[in-house]
């Protein structure tokens, strides 16, 4: 699969030949089967697609130099064809652009309608927070912890990729699951564990660009920490995110047996407690075997961080 991928991803303009071999290195497309290990392969392809673009976006994001305004404006036509301000893309669009009107139909015409106005919206978000992300380098501003741990759940695109592994099963919650305080306890601490990972592993990187988006800094700087105290605070968090999880796997199993589900919709929510685990797991896996995060000053896998 990757092959074929990489090589659609070439041809929209999506990735250079420097940028393909940058994804073949650190692995982009194989994330997307680490992340959603049950997907088909129909819908692996999919979901591969959206994940390369993703990289691709988050890659041009922390770029450090002066095409910040372009880069702005591109994140802002993203945003008018997941909203549906603009549907119709012209030729001369970036590829990112292009690739989100391409791929987005496809997935959203096999969700309900409320199920992918969801995912417009949670994509919607997590482009806005790369516009953040911008502006907060621009300034140097240091957001406080509890601003930076919900902001992060949006930035870490975790709520459009937990939606899509809804898609990865074919199997839709009920509003009235995914809406209840327990499904999204169980998408916090999930999200938590996901990103304060990849805080950590992108640490060396993000303290070479002076890059503020991290929650190693924000501790340091809020609380006056050194570096290694900082990174102790967070894997302090981390390991208790991790044990927190099972516990509200827990408590959403119960909420859904007390509601008057079917069959269908009990074994929905049994398949997104599956994958959303899955997906936490397999973004860890995926951290420690990429080339992204070789440089990496924190060794999660010796430090016994397991799900």
């Amino acid at each position: 699969m990757e092959p074929l991928v990489t090589a659609w991803a070439q041809k929209v303009g999506l990735l250079s030949a420097e940028a393909a071999e940058q994804a073949r290195r650190e692995r982009h497309i194989a994330f997307a089967g680490r992340v959603w290990p049950w997907a088909p392969p129909e819908r692996l392809a999919e979901l591969s697609r959206l994940a390369l673009w993703m990289f691709a976006v988050d890659d041009r994001s922390d770029a450090r130099g002066d095409d910040s305004g372009e880069v702005d404006t591109e994140l802002q036509a993203m945003m008018r064809i997941v909203t549906c301000a603009q549907e119709a893309v012209p030729e001369q669009a970036p590829a990112s652009v292009r690739v989100l009107a391409e791929v987005v139909p496809r997935l959203t015409d096999r969700m309900s309608p409320a199920w992918g106005v969801r995912l417009r919206r949670h994509l919607a978000e997590w482009i806005y927070t790369n516009r953040d992300m911008i502006r907060r380098r621009a300034e140097s501003s240091v957001p406080t912890p509890r601003n930076y741990i919900a902001w992060r759940r949006v930035s870490g695109a975790v709520g459009w990729c937990f939606d899509l592994t809804e898609y990865a099963h074919d199997a839709e919650l009920t509003e009235l699951v995914w809406s209840s305080p327990a499904c999204r306890r169980v998408r916090d601490s999930a999200a938590d564990i996901i990103c304060w990972t990849n805080d950590l592993y992108s640490l060396a990187k993000e303290l070479r660009t002076g890059e503020t988006s991290n929650l190693v800094v924000v501790l340091q700087h809020h609380h006056h920490l050194t570096l290694r105290d900082a990174v102790s605070e967070v894997h302090r968090r981390l390991s208790l995110r991790i044990t927190e999880l099972p516990a509200a796997i827990v408590s959403l199993r119960t909420t859904a047996s007390a509601m008057n589900l079917t069959m269908l919709e009990r074994g929905a929510v049994d398949r997104y407690v599956d994958g959303i685990r899955a997906w936490a797991r397999g973004f860890i896996n995926y951290s420690q075997e990429s080339a992204r995060y070789a440089d990496s000053l924190v060794p999660l896998k010796a430090a016994g961080l397991r799900l």
